[in-house]
């Protein structure tokens, strides 16, 4: 009797910790409410509310977790050193306090989603840092938490974000260099990551808008379908309006979709904001304006904007693209010395980032190499489509393409007259146009031909030839270094996977 009676007290006492340790009662909404201010841009709100989470429990490793990524963002925002030691402070007692209860509460899922979710912040920051052993470490960490989390609860559906965004991201690794996450047991699978980023969207608690802004992005940069992005990126808007990067990653998506003037609203809103704890992506509107005036063939209205990008950006991603496209206006507007000077500083971006990889290579190109009215013209011409005019851009880029004696030249006006009469539902003359760019002697432009027959895939997609889609799919494939090859990798994945999103 005593011995069951002592089995009994501990099992009470037992049962206490885990209501001492995790508290359920109110935690739940003040989480959501720490969110709702966090995701809507009130920063001093949202560390207000996890404060008072922490203060009121201060061993329950929640409070530390949301409030950790309050900072991750500041410092993926500015990457300030003080918003990054401010991170690490808030994530190493979060992990502190979770580690401290895990060996009494082994299969409590909210333990484990926590130090699961934390690790993820803790990768992308290492990452951030150049310190890569720690980072692949922390996502290893990362994605065990959370895979024993659905093991324990697979309607855990929070969990299914960190997992989803791994699996996915990891999936994308060549093939050639997928040997070396074997051998640290990591290996992704993208069509996994999908589905699982897809239960995160629909059935998550927490990270319902997260996954929602996540799943926003794949479909508009691997499926190309802008219009389904951006219905999430309106819907999100709607809830904070007052979030400056779903603004801008809803411009983004109206630029691809042609919708300029919508998108020069949304920039317009985030420049005048003037948050100081985003810079970059203050600095990074003022390159997207810049990007619309020159697609509108505004180039003096260009040059204000993208000069105004390259005195306030704190970093030198996307300064490459900035300076050749800088050139190019320059040239149009006739200011051939100014547009020399610009066209020799492309070499000052960013090498991980293919716009600034091909602005480096057309820059040295062109310091060598008179830019002439073909070259204007191709430009000019190009900039109808992204206008939506269509017929316009199909009559003048087929003139050029008669008159021209730049093989190159020729090629990159068939392709663009390919898009635009994919975009005006004229899949065959599409798809045949696309095509026809094999025959082409391509000298120094080697991705337009690899881009070709994805656009001819596509083309035969909508046809319901998905044999033909098929080759061409494999064809495109088969080319090796050439300018935007992750981006097409991706894109033909989205084409390849069209039935499962």
């Amino acid at each position: 009797m005593k011995k069951c009676f002592f089995l009994y007290l501990v099992l009470v006492f037992l049962f206490g910790i885990t209501r001492i340790a995790l508290p359920q009662t109110g935690i739940k909404s003040t989480i959501l409410k720490g969110l709702d201010s966090y995701y809507n841009f009130n920063w001093t709100q949202s560390e207000n509310t996890f404060q008072k989470l922490i203060d009121k429990y201060p061993d329950d490793p929640r409070g530390y977790h949301y409030m950790s990524g309050i900072y991750f963002w500041y410092y993926f925002s500015n990457k300030d050193k003080d918003d990054l030691n401010k991170f690490l402070e808030y994530s190493d007692k979060a992990i502190d306090e979770a580690v401290a209860k895990i060996d009494t509460l082994t299969d409590d899922p909210d333990l484990l989603y926590i130090l699961g979710a934390n690790y993820s912040y803790r990768a992308m920051a290492f990452t951030q840092e150049g310190k890569f052993l720690d980072a692949v470490w922390a996502t290893k960490r990362s994605e065990s938490f959370l895979k024993k989390v659905i093991e324990i609860n697979p309607k855990y559906y929070d969990a299914y974000l960190g997992l989803g965004l791994y699996n996915f991201a990891l999936g994308q690794i060549p093939k050639a260099f997928q040997w070396a996450l074997s051998i640290a047991g990591m290996k992704g699978d993208k069509e996994k990551g999908l589905t699982y980023l897809q239960e995160a969207v629909n059935k998550g608690t927490f990270t319902k808008v997260e996954a929602s802004f996540y799943y926003s992005q794949i479909l508009s940069d691997f499926f190309a379908d802008y219009r389904k992005a951006s219905k999430f990126l309106d819907n999100l808007l709607q809830k904070y309006p007052d979030n400056l990067l779903f603004s801008y990653s809803l411009s983004v998506v109206k630029i691809r979709e042609r919708k300029l003037d919508a998108a020069n609203k949304l920039l317009h809103k985030i420049v005048k904001a003037s948050n100081i704890k985003l810079p970059q992506l203050i600095a990074l509107s003022n390159f997207l304006l810049g990007d619309i005036q020159f697609k509108q063939n505004n180039f003096d209205s260009a040059t204000v904007y993208y000069n105004k990008f390259i005195l306030t950006t704190p970093e030198n991603d996307y300064t490459g693209i900035t300076n050749y496209r800088l050139a190019i206006c320059y040239e149009l507007m006739e200011q051939e010395n100014v547009a020399t000077t610009f066209f020799k500083m492309t070499n000052r971006g960013n090498t991980d980032i293919e716009d600034d990889v091909y602005a480096k290579r057309r820059g040295e190109y062109f310091s060598e190499h008179n830019f002439n009215q073909d070259d204007k013209n191709l430009v000019r011409f190009n900039h109808y489509i992204a206008m939506s005019r269509f017929k316009t851009a199909i009559d003048s880029l087929n003139e050029l393409k008669d008159t021209t004696k730049s093989e190159d030249v020729k090629a990159e006006a068939m392709l663009n007259i390919s898009d635009a009469l994919y975009l005006l539902g004229n899949y065959k003359a599409s798809a045949d146009s696309a095509l026809l760019i094999k025959s082409y002697q391509i000298e120094n432009e080697k991705w337009i031909e690899p881009y070709s027959y994805y656009f001819a895939a596509r083309a035969q997609l909508k046809l319901g030839n998905s044999e033909g889609a098929k080759r061409n799919i494999e064809e495109a494939e088969g080319f090796k270094n050439f300018d935007y090859q992750n981006k097409l990798k991706n894109l033909l994945f989205g084409i390849r996977s069209k039935k499962k999103y």
